[in-house]
This record gives C-alpha cells, sequence and structure tokens, in this order.
C-alpha cells in the first residue's frame, strides 16, 4: 500500500485536488442560491437585473437588439448601439443551447442562475491558476475566503442578475490567462493563452464601461516586464494581445468610435492605453536594437525605458486633468452630479461597511500585501510596503478625515498616496537584478488590489471587485505565519526529537494554515464568515419589488392596459414597468439621459403648477402616472436632482410626526417636530378640518388636514387658499384610531405629487383608475392623464444637457 502510494503520489495529489474544487465550488453554488426560495416568480433582488433579462428576451425573440428600443426613454427611446449588451446576449444564446439538454429551463430561469454560475465559473479558473503557481493550500485558502466572504456573496447571489458577476468572470479569465501565457516557455501554448486573454478583453470590453480596469493589470505587468528587462521582449505576442480586442472593439461597437453620454470616454479607457504601451515599446525595440545610439542606450537601458514610461504616464495624467471637468456626465464612477449623489450603490464606504463586509479580511489582506513587498523584494520592498500600508489605512479607515477635511484635500492625499506606491515599484524595478518566483502575480494582484481600491472608496459597488486581491493577499498571510509559526514549533526547545522526525515541516505547515484559517471562518472577533454565511446570502437582498402593494399594481396593468401605455413614473420603476408590467416608460434605471430625470422630478413630481406638468407629460407622450407613498416620503432627494438647494429642498418632504398615547377626553398631540416650525401640534376630534399648532414663537395657527378614514378621503383642505404654514396629512383605521401621521411644508403641501397623492386634486385632468377600489390610501397609485385642449409639447422638455 505505502508503495503503491509512493508510486502513485502525483495522481493521488491532483484528485485531492480536483476534489478540493468540487467541494469548493458546490459550496460557493449551494450558498449563493439560498434566496432563490424566497423570490417570486419573474422577479430578481434589484432593478438592474430587468434590464438585463429584458434585452435578453428581445435577443432570444429577435436573434439580435434593434438599433433602439422604443419601449423606453420616450419620445426618443434607448439607443442600445450606446450599449455594451454581450451579458445579455450570452445569457440568451446560453438558454437557446442549454435548452436542448434540458427542454423546461426557461429564460429567466437562467437568467437567475447566471451571477452564481458566473461566480463559480471564475472561482474555479483562479484555483486552478493559483493551484499551478503556488500549490493546492495556497489555492484551497484563497477559494475558500472567497465562497464565504460576504463581499463576494452580495452581487453573486441567486436573482442579482446584474452583469458584475460576469464581468468579474471575464477579469480573472483575461489576467490569469495572460499570466499563464508569461508562465508558459511553450511557443504555440504561449500563443494560445495569449488569445484567449485578448478575446476575454473583447467580451469584456463589450460588457462593461469599467472593463479597463482589468487591461490596466495587464498593461502593469507589461510595464514591469519593460522596465526589468535589459531588452524587448514578446512584442509580437503583446502586439497580437492588442490586435484582438481594440480594433475589433472600434470596428464592432458603435460606443467605442462614437461614443455619447456615459459611453463618451470607453476609447480613452479600454483603446488609448494598450496601444500607447505599445507604442513605447515599439520605439524603446526600435532605439535600442536600430538606431546609431543603440549601444550607448543598451547600457542605460533601464532609465531610458523609465524616463519613457515617466514621460506618457504624465502627459496621460493631463490629458485625464483635461477632461475632468466633463467626467460628471460622462463616467458614473467619477460623477458628482446631484443624481448621482442620490445612487445608493455610489455611496461612500465606512468603516463599519468594511467590517461587515470582509470581517477582519480587509485588515489582513493589507497586512498581506505589506508581508509579501518585503518577502519578494527584501529591503527593496520596504518603500512599497509602506505606501501600500498607508494607502491601504487611508482607504479603509478615511471616511472621518473625508467628513473632516472635505473631498478635494482627501483626494490630493490619496494621490500621493498613489504618487508612492509607484515610486516604490519603480524603486524595485530600476535595481532588482533576481526575479522572485511568481514575481508578475504579485505585481498584477497588487495592481488589481489598488485600482480596484481607488474606485471602492468613493462607491461600494466596486468593493465586489477587490475580494479577490483582498483574499489573495489574506492567503498570502496565513500561508507566511504558518511557515514561521511551523519552523519556531519544529526548532524550539519544548519540541521533543521524536515529534520532530515523526511531524514533517509541511503537515505542520498545512495545519496551522488551517487553524488560522478557522479562526476567521468561526471566531466571532475575526468576523465568524462561515458562519454567517448562508444567513447574508438568504437576506442580504430582498426581492425586487417583493410581495408587495407596488407588485400588485404591476400585475393590475399587465392584465389591464394595453401595451401601448406610457407611465411616467420615477426612474427606480422604470425597468419594472417594462418586465412586470409590460408597458412603455419615460426614464429608468440605467441613466441613458440623466437630466430627463432631473426634469421629470422639476416639472412634475415637484412642480406647484399642473401646466408646467402637463406640458413635460404630452412632450413625452405620457398617458399615465404613477405615484406611491415612497415617492413622496423621498420627495426631499427628488427636489434636490430637480434643482433645488440642499436647504430648499427639504421641504418638499413630508415629515412623519409621532403619535402620543392619550386619555379619554384629550386632545391628540403629534410630536416628532423637529424638521418642522412649530413647538407642539394638537389634534381636536371637534375640529376634524384643522390642526391647533403653535409656533416658535408662541403663535397659535391653524392648519388644513387631509384626513384618511380606512380606504376613503374624507376630509380634504381648501383647494385654493395660501397656506403660509403647509398642512396635514391624517390617515385612520376603520376603528377611527389614528395610525399615522405627516406635516407637509407649504411648498411640499403646493407639490403636484402632494396635491394628487395625498388631496385628491385635478380629477378631471388626472383621472384616478387605481386602484379600483377606489382605495383613497392606498400606498400606489395610478392616474390617467386627460390633456386639455390647450396642453402642447414643448421642447425644453426634451433637453439632454443642463442648460449653460
Amino acid at each position: 500500500m505505502i508503495q503503491f502510494v509512493k508510486r502513485n503520489r502525483g495522481a493521488l495529489s491532483r484528485g485531492g485536488g480536483c476534489l478540493l474544487l468540487c467541494i469548493i465550488l458546490f459550496s460557493a453554488f449551494f450558498i449563493r442560491i439560498q434566496s432563490v426560495p424566497l423570490i417570486p416568480d419573474g422577479q430578481f433582488t434589484g432593478s438592474d437585473p430587468y434590464f438585463y433579462y429584458r434585452n435578453a428576451q428581445l435577443i432570444s425573440e429577435h436573434g439580435l437588439l434593434p438599433a433602439r428600443d422604443m419601449d423606453r426613454w420616450l419620445p426618443l427611446g434607448r439607443d442600445l448601439e450606446q450599449t455594451l449588451p454581450i451579458y445579455s446576449y450570452a445569457v440568451a444564446y446560453s438558454h437557446k443551447v442549454a435548452v436542448l439538454c434540458f427542454p423546461n429551463l426557461s429564460l429567466y430561469q437562467l437568467t437567475l442562475y447566471a451571477p452564481t454560475i458566473c461566480f463559480v465559473v471564475g472561482l474555479g479558473v483562479l484555483f486552478i491558476f493559483l493551484w499551478r503557481a503556488f500549490g493546492i493550500l495556497f489555492a484551497t485558502l484563497t477559494g475558500v475566503l472567497l465562497t464565504i466572504l460576504p463581499s463576494a456573496i452580495d452581487r453573486s447571489i441567486a436573482g442579482f442578475s446584474d452583469r458584475d458577476s460576469w464581468c468579474l468572470m471575464l477579469g480573472i479569465l483575461a489576467v490569469t490567462t495572460y499570466l499563464t501565457a508569461l508562465q508558459t516557455q511553450h511557443r504555440r501554448a504561449r500563443l494560445l493563452w495569449t488569445l484567449a486573454s485578448g478575446f476575454t478583453m473583447f467580451f469584456g470590453g463589450m460588457s462593461w464601461e469599467g472593463f479597463g480596469v482589468f487591461s490596466t493589470v495587464i498593461l502593469v505587468v507589461e510595464l514591469w516586464r519593460m522596465l526589468t528587462s535589459e531588452m524587448e521582449d514578446g512584442l509580437g505576442l503583446y502586439l497580437l494581445w492588442v490586435c484582438t480586442f481594440v480594433p475589433t472593439l472600434y470596428l464592432i461597437s458603435p460606443a467605442y468610435h462614437n461614443g455619447q453620454w456615459f459611453a463618451t470616454h470607453l476609447r480613452d479607457f479600454l483603446m488609448v492605453p494598450p496601444l500607447a504601451l505599445l507604442g513605447i515599446r515599439g520605439l524603446r525595440h526600435l532605439l535600442l536594437t536600430k538606431t546609431q545610439l543603440s549601444t550607448k542606450l543598451r547600457a542605460h537601458s533601464r532609465t531610458f525605458t523609465l524616463s519613457l514610461v515617466l514621460t506618457v504616464i504624465i502627459g496621460g495624467l493631463l490629458y485625464v486633468l483635461n477632461l475632468l471637468d466633463t467626467f460628471d456626465n460622462t463616467t458614473v464612477s467619477l460623477s458628482q452630479t446631484r443624481l448621482m449623489q442620490t445612487v445608493r450603490e455610489l455611496n461612500d464606504p465606512d468603516y463599519k461597511y468594511w467590517a461587515t463586509r470582509y470581517g477582519s479580511v480587509f485588515i489582513l489582506g493589507s497586512i498581506g500585501t505589506l508581508i509579501a513587498s518585503i518577502r519578494l523584494w527584501k529591503e527593496l520592498g520596504i518603500i512599497l510596503a509602506i505606501s501600500v500600508g498607508l494607502f491601504s489605512l487611508f482607504a479603509f479607515f478615511g471616511d472621518p478625515l473625508k467628513r473632516a477635511w472635505g473631498a478635494s484635500p482627501c483626494n490630493t492625499l490619496l494621490f500621493l498616496m498613489l504618487t508612492g506606491v509607484a515610486i516604490g515599484l519603480f524603486l524595485i524595478a530600476r535595481q532588482r537584478h533576481e526575479a522572485p518566483e511568481n514575481e508578475l502575480t504579485y505585481i498584477a494582484f497588487i495592481t488589481w488590489f489598488i485600482f480596484w481600491l481607488v474606485l471602492s472608496r468613493d462607491a461600494v459597488r466596486y468593493d465586489f471587485f477587490i475580494t479577490i486581491p483582498v483574499a489573495f493577499f489574506t492567503t498570502e498571510l496565513i500561508h507566511f505565519l504558518s511557515n514561521v509559526m511551523s519552523q519556531k514549533l519544529r526548532s524550539s526547545k519544548y519540541t521533543t526529537d521524536a515529534f520532530r522526525k515523526d511531524i514533517k515541516h509541511t503537515p505542520l505547515k498545512t495545519g496551522t494554515a488551517i487553524l488560522l484559517l478557522s479562526l476567521i471562518m468561526f471566531w466571532t472577533p475575526a468576523g465568524a464568515l462561515a458562519i454567517r454565511a448562508f444567513p447574508i446570502a438568504k437576506h442580504i437582498r430582498n426581492p425586487y419589488p417583493g410581495r408587495t402593494h407596488t407588485n400588485e399594481a404591476f400585475r393590475w396593468m399587465k392584465k389591464h392596459l394595453p401595451s401601448t401605455t406610457v407611465i411616467a413614473a420615477n426612474w427606480e420603476s422604470g425597468n419594472l414597468l417594462n418586465v412586470l408590467a409590460r408597458v412603455k416608460t419615460i426614464t429608468d434605471a440605467d441613466h441613458f439621459l440623466p437630466h430627463w430625470i432631473t426634469l421629470y422630478y422639476r416639472y412634475v413630481h415637484c412642480t406647484d403648477t399642473g401646466q408646467e406638468a402637463l406640458e413635460f407629460l404630452k412632450t413625452h407622450n405620457a398617458t399615465h402616472l404613477m405615484l406611491t407613498e415612497r415617492d413622496l416620503q423621498y420627495s426631499g432627494t427628488y427636489a434636490f436632482v430637480g434643482g433645488y438647494q440642499k436647504k430648499n429642498a427639504k421641504l418638499f418632504k413630508p415629515v412623519l410626526l409621532e403619535i402620543t398615547t392619550k386619555s379619554i377626553g384629550e386632545r391628540q398631540r403629534l410630536t416628532g417636530l423637529k424638521d418642522t416650525p412649530f413647538a407642539a401640534l394638537t389634534f381636536n376630534e371637534a375640529e376634524p378640518n384643522v390642526l391647533t399648532a403653535r409656533l416658535r414663537t408662541g403663535k397659535l395657527v391653524k392648519l388644513p388636514v387631509v384626513t384618511f378614514v380606512g380606504t376613503k378621503r374624507q376630509k380634504t383642505g381648501p383647494e385654493n387658499t395660501e397656506m403660509p404654514y403647509g398642512g396635514a396629512v391624517l390617515y385612520f383605521d376603520k376603528h377611527q384610531q389614528l395610525e399615522k401621521a405627516y406635516y407637509l411644508s407649504t411648498v411640499c403641501w403646493n407639490s403636484l405629487a402632494a396635491r394628487l397623492f395625498f388631496r385628491g386634486e385635478m380629477p378631471n385632468v388626472f383621472v384616478p383608475i387605481y386602484p379600483t377600489s377606489g382605495d383613497a390610501a392606498a400606498e400606489v397609485k395610478v392616474w390617467e392623464i386627460h390633456y386639455p385642449s390647450d396642453i402642447k409639447s414643448n421642447p425644453k422638455y426634451l433637453a439632454t444637457e443642463p442648460e449653460g
């Protein structure tokens, strides 16, 4: 038996590795499908998945996407040539293939599971790559961490059918295949791996505007190779890699040669950098081999190469700075428009966010980058380690500084830290003479970590993409500590000779690594990631819209309204209306023409004149208007997006009042008056049309009241009277018990949204059609618009950019 094991050790090792891979992939898949039973049929756990699902439906039905989708962004329609639709194509055509084996599989079911499938495939590719480069222990530790990290679960669970998992999978494929090509000695294999990376870059470039970050990882690796070599090597393969995606993207996608809106700078971010590096490498090769200065330049080739690189980098930075003012309307990740400031997934993360999403791993991963820098390059890596450490510290814990100093000083400090990282890398490249093992892989993952962390510190949605380097460097730390601890234990004076003889270094190191990983998985102070994985996967994202009144409204629209209906509604509902209600819309969540969203809030939701609202709606061919109680609750945010200053925008938000308990015969007191001009509010059942309010000056005033009793609107304030202090909305149950109360300032009281939703005005123009029961207190209401004859379209409501 022992002889058999020795003879077949390699095969048994490969078999064990494959078994571990299958267990990790199965676990990752199983964890990420826990929420499926909670998702109603036909729904997803976000708004964007409906957009990609709808595109997949169109592709499945017609074979191709139309040039313009005339069910959205009316009256112009959504220009689909400016989108990057490969993800939807992949889902649609994968379904066509899958139904050959699974006839009962629907397109919806495949879309539902697509993010989990993509993540598992990417995880499998990464595991195999790390297994080949670092061994089975390193690959297993990384795989386990990626399986249970909340940040890796969030955007890869079944139901969140956005393109993020697809793009992460392509990013892993592009980087690992390129690194494999550099590590391969056989020319044909190297050629094939290079082609695989290049074509993956093409698919990534046709999937997402942000995929250029993954190409940057490869470019930094090539820069490193160039800076650390005396002569040009592999220029032909790099040329092949560039030619597989740069010309094809330019020729196939109009977004790359005629980009507009958020596709304006696609070419600059994904195509120009590889071409610039190709130009540098070509010029370097020419000057080092084909000119009279070749001999002199070869003697100082690294200095010469560094000067070329710095010149191009400085030129690129100047170019980016020149375009900085345009990024608000052309680059989502850098946009600071009012609309983008209200998008939740673009919020800044704080320490609590990182701790919740990563446990202790974000700290351990940062320490791992320092350990790797010093272990690989010894004294040369100290500056890099310090720079990366300071950068990580600022990125993960810099939220208090940002609140105290403001964004501009913090961005300057961030730039200085990034400059320190670049200087550290340049110094190593300039002075190191022998390449450590797997050096290019470490360079790739350091670059991946730095660039995605830069984006993540300003937008929480990007933290999904730093899970890979964080897990990698956490594994590096565990690997390093387990190695040191096992060596110390074997050389300890308390260790017996018998122990040293029986327990070799490798099994002891493996056991120590498993023990350290177990602490991260199960110890609460370290995050207890394994314990939290299942509940997080099940509840981190709720079905959208779920089993709610909004979904009931969508189902009613689908059944009773014709497909030609055009619904004006909040932009977040746009994709859902297209898919669940099967109606047309004027805005939606893909922010194609963000200024239209601003105009909708300004001229419809917040306006105090029906004339402007009707002209806007007429211009956009709207036949119906939908409002929800949630829309009214967020009116302050919508007013800010619509152009009001923050101080004035707050006045549009209804203030939810607190209802105090009262004794029989007492007046009902309402509290929670911080955002109101009142010191006290009381309601007397003997005067149901008004509230008695005491101003902070002591003066008593009467506020008009809209009263809902059960499903009926019982009392309404006067329609055409000036209300200097606003009004109130009271909700009573059928037993006359006060359930809910809002205070509305004057501007909120007079806004069209409040006039329709709360006060029920203009019933001859905005005719209520839903709910059909006539429930005036419903959370979702739909009106059919009957335009007066004097209402005409006005092209000012089709403006795609702010004036001036």
